[in-house]
Parts: C-alpha cells; sequence; structure tokens
C-alpha cells in the first residue's frame, strides 16, 4: 500500500485528481500516436459542439458544469486551432455561439472510430475493477451539490458553536443589539420600533414573555434570533441574523433549525414572521424551512412601516429535514 492510498478518505481529492491525471495522460499519447491535435480536455467541449450543432457559451458552462472563463479559455482554443467557429446571437448582443468549422466536422469524422474504442476499453476497465463506479461517481456529485465539501469540512470544524438563550446577560444582549443594527443599516433601515428593541431588548422582549437567543462560537456572539408569543398557539419569529463574517456557511440553517425546536418546545401551533422582498436569501431559507407567505394574520401588524412579506409555519406538519 503507497502512502496516498495509506491516508484513505484524507486523500479523496488527490487520488480522483491523480486518477484523472494518468487517465488524460494516455489519452494524450493516443492521439498524438494517432497524428492528430487534440488535447483530452477538449473532448467534453467538442462533443457537446458536435451534438448541439449551435450552443452558447453560458449553455455550454451549464451543460458542463464548468465556469464561464474556463469555458471561455478553452473555446478560445478550440477557435484558434480552426476546429470551431463563434458569432454573436442576432437577438442578444452578449451571447456568443459556438459551431464546429468545416476542419471541426472532418476531425469528428477521424475522431469517431478512436472513440469507439476508447468506449469499448472503458467498458472493459469498469468490468476488471467495478461495473458501478459510474453511477457512484454520480451519487457523490449529488452528494456534493447537495452540501459541498468546503461546508462538511466547516460543519466538523465548528461543531462547537453553541446556541443558548441569553436571558437578561447584558453583554449578550449588546451583540443582540449590535448585530441587528448592522443587518438593519446594510439591508433596510431602523426603524423607531426596531430602534425601540434594540435598545431595551429586555422590556420589549424578554418581560412580555419573549426568549432572546444566541448563537456562539468561542463566546463571540455571530448570530441571534428571538420568539415572541402572540397567542397561545401562535409564536413570532424577528431579529433573526448572521454576523456578516460568517455568512455563506449555513450557520443560517443551523439557526432557523434551532428557532424551529424552540418553537415546538413553547408547544407552539404556527411559527410566523415577517420578511421583506430586498431579503432574497433569508426569503428563500424560510421557503425551504416549510414558511408560506399568508395574507394576513389577526396577530401580525408590522410596526416598521415596511413592505413586509408575512409568513407562516405550521410546526405540527413540520417535516423537520431543512
Amino acid at each position: 500500500m503507497d502512502f496516498i492510498e495509506e491516508l484513505g478518505t484524507m486523500a479523496l481529492g488527490t487520488r480522483i485528481k491523480n486518477l484523472g491525471e494518468l487517465l488524460m495522460k494516455d489519452m494524450a499519447r493516443i492521439y498524438s500516436e494517432q497524428g492528430v491535435d487534440f488535447e483530452p480536455r477538449w473532448f467534453t467541449f467538442f462533443h457537446l459542439i458536435l451534438q448541439k450543432h449551435e450552443v452558447s457559451v453560458t449553455a455550454i458552462a451549464h451543460d458542463l458544469k464548468q465556469t464561464h472563463p474556463a469555458v471561455v479559455q478553452v473555446i478560445n482554443m478550440l477557435e484558434k486551432k480552426g476546429l470551431i467557429l463563434t458569432r454573436k446571437d442576432k437577438e442578444d448582443k452578449r451571447k456568443r455561439l459556438v459551431k464546429l468549422s468545416r476542419e471541426g466536422k472532418e476531425l469528428a469524422k477521424d475522431l469517431k472510430p478512436v472513440w469507439q474504442k476508447v468506449k469499448e476499453a472503458s467498458m472493459e476497465l469498469l468490468m476488471e475493477c467495478e461495473p458501478g463506479l459510474l453511477n457512484n461517481i454520480s451519487s457523490l456529485e449529488k452528494a456534493l451539490q447537495n452540501q459541498s465539501m468546503y461546508e462538511r469540512i466547516y460543519g466538523k470544524i465548528y461543531d462547537d458553536f453553541d446556541i443558548r438563550m441569553v436571558g437578561s446577560n447584558a453583554s449578550y444582549l449588546e451583540s443582540f443589539r449590535i448585530l441587528n443594527e448592522a443587518w438593519l443599516s446594510h439591508y433596510l433601515e431602523i426603524s423607531e420600533y426596531d430602534r425601540q428593541v434594540l435598545d431595551d431588548p429586555t422590556a420589549t422582549i424578554i418581560n412580555k414573555g419573549g426568549r432572546i437567543y444566541c448563537m456562539l462560537l468561542n463566546e463571540k456572539v455571530v448570530g441571534t434570533y428571538a420568539l415572541q408569543r402572540l397567542s397561545n398557539d401562535d409564536w413570532e419569529l424577528s431579529k433573526f441574523t448572521i454576523d456578516k463574517d460568517f455568512r455563506g456557511r449555513r450557520l443560517g440553517k443551523r439557526l432557523l433549525q434551532h428557532a424551529i425546536q424552540q418553537a415546538e418546545v413553547l408547544d407552539a401551533r404556527y411559527l410566523l414572521l415577517f420578511t421583506h422582498p430586498d431579503l432574497a436569501e433569508a426569503t428563500e431559507l424560510y421557503r425551504n424551512a416549510g414558511f408560506r407567505e399568508i395574507a394576513e394574520h389577526p396577530e401580525m401588524h408590522d410596526p416598521t412601516g415596511r413592505c413586509s412579506i408575512l409568513m407562516k409555519l405550521n410546526i405540527n406538519t413540520l417535516n423537520h429535514k431543512l
């Protein structure tokens, strides 16, 4: 067993990369010995253009799951080699359309027998080791689309995030004020009502039976939310935010899960909230968690004066897979 193999799952990316480079190296040798000026990394691009006849650069990036700059680099190389032709879309000048040139079509005919042999050799290789490998790769790709490796590793590193009800702890309430002032100032505005709540959350939330929670990392507050009782069955979720330096790390999803669980503990039947059309990412987060827009609710009146969206979650029928 070599060193890379000994590392096992820790070297997963390296092993996949090395395997890809090994296959690419052999394909480059095949093309060279066949007297063809063609690089293995062009294959998926070339084959997609061949099948589509004419396709936009944006569509190529989407279909091949490549970045736009990476696609442009290959397209420019293929055009320089004279294998493709490009033009601007007459209806949308921003679009660059790509098709095979006469030389490209001739090359495709010459390479078709070679590609057939590649397919046969690949099938033999898979049968020797693992016939279901391609399906396993597809499963791996879908799993990474659902949650990236970065998100998975980040979650392991920061498993020590702590979410707690802060009560009347002055330092946490100050952080609660600072974080909410920051996001309101950036995305919307601080209304007179917001100011009253944030200046004295003890009086406006806690002393009225509400609860304030903070997400902490090594005692640093990186997220907040509040739960306020509307009636025996209904609670409001408000002042939900993540520190700007910690956004994009799925912490909002984790904090929202905690809020819903706490609403359950409080025997809430419905959890309601106000969001805003300008807060697209937050609104999508709520929708993914099961919140749905409603026209009105007898206990919910937005005191901020903003053009808000009212959303409701039925706790009783909730599927907790956020």
